[in-house]
């Protein structure tokens, strides 16, 4: 019997969500899903596996998208595979917008009122009558209290335009937030895309293997191709388009020999389908964005009867 192997899979960083976080373990090779609890301190330690590609996922019923999803590769050896996950606390974390206390203007009242209680025993000259010494000091001090209260003011309350950090920090993170959960949203739409695209190509290219009844040799090896775009679902756009691209261009070529051995191929709808759908592969290239990426799977569900979707329902 082949070795086993194991992973020793280690949770960091927000230790509080060890708790109930769960580690699911799929392998796409049989199908078999393994799911598992960490421990407090975040380890966990699975056994018994099967060597190749296992896709490992963490997840928190607190939140819509997993923590970490990623394949990862399990070597038929004693020593287990380390698997380090870190679980940012940001992704938990809901602050509360800061309460920054009101400004306390009692102080800069009753400076401002004690100067115009000051000023009302000199009030009510008439003309010609002389202005005493004590009159002027009083009216100096009270301009000057006065001037000291507004300086006090414009300390106290903000002019207009002012920042209001504590909003501030809260748009920060809501920011952070929404740009966490579109980043894992459209990184889990683009590989549904890249594995609903892997279905509808091997789907189009069977029914092409069927009409020609082309001998299993050719069948094993150009399945081959199609089912090995699976392994590279999370990989960059420039990586999987460039294999896509490839694969496409191996299919054109082995029905292009299929056409050679049976020209009556030539004239089945299946066997243009799939040239169209393998050529669009081809002239796409390789997308340095997901934005170009699926640029390719809008042209190439023109040429699929009832979208994708309908074509594999169909098939089945």
């Amino acid at each position: 019997m082949a070795d086993k192997g194991a992973f020793n899979i280690q949770l960091s960083g927000f230790t509080a969500a060890n708790r109930d976080a769960k580690v699911e373990l799929q392998n796409p090779a049989t199908g078999q899903t393994i799911m598992r609890s960490p421990f407090l301190d975040g380890s966990l330690l699975v056994r018994d596996l099967d060597p190749g590609i296992w896709n490992v996922k963490l997840t928190h019923p607190n939140l819509i998208n997993p923590i970490f999803e990623k394949p990862i590769r399990v070597f038929p050896q004693p020593a287990p595979t380390y698997v380090p996950i870190p679980v940012p606390e940001t992704v938990f974390r809901d602050t509360p917008i800061r309460d920054i206390p009101d400004a306390d203007l009692g102080p800069v009242q009753q400076g401002v009122t004690a100067v115009r209680d000051s000023l009302a025993p000199i009030q009510g000259k008439v003309a010609g009558e002389a202005i005493r010494a004590a009159d002027w000091n009083a009216l100096v001090s009270a301009v000057r209290d006065l001037a000291s209260n507004v300086l006090a003011l414009t300390q106290l309350v903000a002019p207009r335009g002012h920042n209001h950090p504590e909003i501030e920090e809260k748009i920060a993170e809501v920011q952070g937030n929404i740009r966490s959960f579109t980043e894992a949203f459209g990184r889990s739409l683009l590989e549904f895309r890249r594995e609903l695209e892997a279905a509808h190509f091997r789907n189009v290219v069977t029914g092409v293997l069927d009409a020609a009844q082309a001998p299993q040799k050719t069948r094993d090896d150009l399945l081959g191709r199609v089912d090995k775009l699976t392994e590279s679902l999370s990989a960059d756009p420039s990586i999987f388009t460039a294999q896509l691209s490839k694969t496409g261009s191996a299919v054109l070529s082995q029905v292009a020999t299929l056409i050679t051995a049976n020209p009556e191929l030539q004239s089945n709808p299946v066997v243009a389908k799939t040239q169209e759908t393998a050529q669009t592969y081809v002239m796409g290239g390789v997308a340095t964005t997901a934005t170009k990426e699926l640029g390719i799977y809008t042209r190439t569900t023109a040429s699929a009867d009832g979208g994708k979707f309908g074509s594999l329902l169909l098939r089945r």
